[in-house]
């Protein structure tokens, strides 16, 4: 699970890495309601849950974070080129960078702070979920665990070093895990509904607490296909027709999808419409690497900062409400492994309180080499059509174009000519093997068929009474005669089916 690269996680986050003299600015109060699921697509109507979490967190205060390379250090800084208004500011207590680090004693480079207006810094003992829609989640808590990221930052260190005023920034956040067999508890625990968190208000102590309330109201959201009880009107879930599913449902083979780089892909997909899809609503597209999850598509241009999340927007308010998406030619090429993710992140509220909840679909894709997409760069331009045809003969060899493609020799030269032949061998029975061209998938089939006549043609299939098959997997297809040569004839050819 991947859910920390989430776009959704940077709405209301601090930037640490702004450019020089960029200052970054939060509003003085926010609270961020976010619920996640990660759910990979294995199948046109099938899907695995990765894993998911509820994040909550409460900002009061601003700080607007610039531009400098001294920032962090524990050395004070003058104003300079690589930090223009020098370090200004000095934090004296607490987690600035929410690193679980204490950062005290460390300078940085702040605009104007303005210090918490609501509630209370430092108290997180006091936070509790005071109301929130029936549901399997534990109360009163609710199962949170807070972290208190507070902090108290004195400026201003450069301009008015004298009198100098701490400010006093509150930051609680809450993440509350689910693994990726707990979908079923997920479900049960964060229901669609309004959630009321109390926390202490500004002024309180432990000895004389007082109250601050907040509440974030929690939209239902698409889930990915069969959703929750399956496409039942009766599940209690989401309409039947909006779960999210991928719908190129003949390019599936074995839970991934299979698509030739080199020609333009559109993905289809349904689940987002009117009634899931809402104004404030945003979808993402990337292509990422399936380890690291690092985007490969779209093209990022720096390397520094390295590989930044930069998804592509492709559905908002704007741009409207997207049933697929158009992946272009030659951005990768044949025999490569990669992820797709669509991201569907939710951004509704009222004043301060935010629902940010965010759904991640993913699946697998193999990027194979496919005739079609060997037409592209195996033939000159301009080549008349009917001679691209898959059983057209280019080069006048004998052999059709398909073929060619699948023996691997060159379609447009009749110096290189198949040459598939059988060899005796043991007890003189009769063995062809036949080298399969690499990344495939399950677009071409080798058929191998034998013949006693050389006009009457059989496919050998398992449990031919004339032949075994000795191997049919990805890398090489082969066959054995039962008997020898002189009873059973060394009449073989291979045939090929695109699918």
């Amino acid at each position: 699970m991947n859910i920390v690269k989430s776009t959704a996680l940077l709405a209301g986050a601090f930037s640490l890495t702004a450019t020089l003299a960029q200052a970054q600015f939060l509003e003085t109060l926010d609270l961020t309601f976010r619920d996640t699921k990660v759910f990979k697509m294995v199948g046109p109507r099938d899907s695995e849950y990765q894993g998911g979490e509820l994040f909550v967190r409460v900002f009061d205060g601003a700080a607007g974070i610039l531009g400098c390379a001294s920032n962090f250090s524990p050395f004070y800084t003058t104003p300079n080129i690589l930090c223009p208004s020098g370090t200004t500011g000095l934090v004296t207590q607490g987690d600035l960078d929410g690193d679980g680090v204490r950062d005290v004693g460390v300078y940085i480079s702040i605009s104007q702070p303005v210090p918490a207006r609501s509630i209370q810094p430092f108290l997180t003992e006091s936070v509790e979920l005071f109301s929130a829609p029936p549901s399997a989640l534990p109360r009163p808590l609710g199962g949170f665990n807070w972290t208190d990221n507070s902090t108290v930052i004195f400026y201003d260190l450069i301009n008015d070093p004298v009198n100098g005023v701490g400010y006093e920034l509150t930051d609680f956040e809450s993440t509350r895990t689910y693994l990726p067999s707990e979908l079923d508890r997920h479900r049960k625990e964060i229901v669609p509904g309004t959630y009321i968190f109390k926390f202490p208000a500004l002024g309180s102590s432990e000895e004389n607490p007082a109250n601050f309330f907040m509440s974030a109201t929690h939209r239902e959201m698409v889930e990915a296909v069969p959703g929750p009880g399956g496409r039942n009107v009766d599940s209690g879930g989401i309409d039947v027709g909006n779960d999210f599913r991928v719908t190129n449902d003949d390019r599936w083979n074995n839970g991934v999808m299979e698509l030739d780089p080199r020609i333009v892909f559109n993905f289809e997909w349904e689940g987002f419409n009117a009634s899931t899809f809402s104004g404030s609503d945003r979808l993402f597209f990337s292509v990422r690497d399936r380890e690291t999850r690092k985007i490969v598509f779209p093209p990022i241009p720096l390397a520094d900062p390295p590989n930044p999340e930069l998804p592509q927007l492709i559905g908002s308010s704007d741009l409207g409400i997207p049933t697929g998406y158009d992946l272009g030619p030659d951005f990768f090429g044949p025999n490569e492994q990669f992820s797709v993710e669509v991201e569907f992140v939710r951004s509704s509220g009222v004043g301060s309180a935010v629902d940010r909840s965010t759904r991640l679909f993913q699946w697998d894709i193999d990027l194979i080499d496919t005739y079609a997409g060997f037409v592209t760069e195996g033939f000159t331009p301009g080549t008349p059509e009917e001679l691209l045809e898959p059983d057209a003969d280019f080069d006048g060899d004998g052999y059709t174009n398909l073929e060619e493609f699948g023996l691997q020799t060159s379609p447009t030269d009749p110096a290189s000519v198949p040459n598939p032949t059988p060899v005796l061998i043991g007890n003189d029975q009769c063995y062809l093997e036949i080298a399969k061209r690499p990344g495939v998938g399950s677009r071409l089939t080798y058929v191998m068929q034998y013949s006693s006549d050389q006009e009457n043609w059989v496919t050998i299939e398992q449990g031919d009474p004339n032949w075994f098959i000795v191997f049919n997997n990805q890398d090489r297809i082969s066959v054995l005669s039962r008997a020898a040569y002189n009873v059973n004839p060394c009449f073989l050819r291979v045939q090929f089916e695109q699918n």
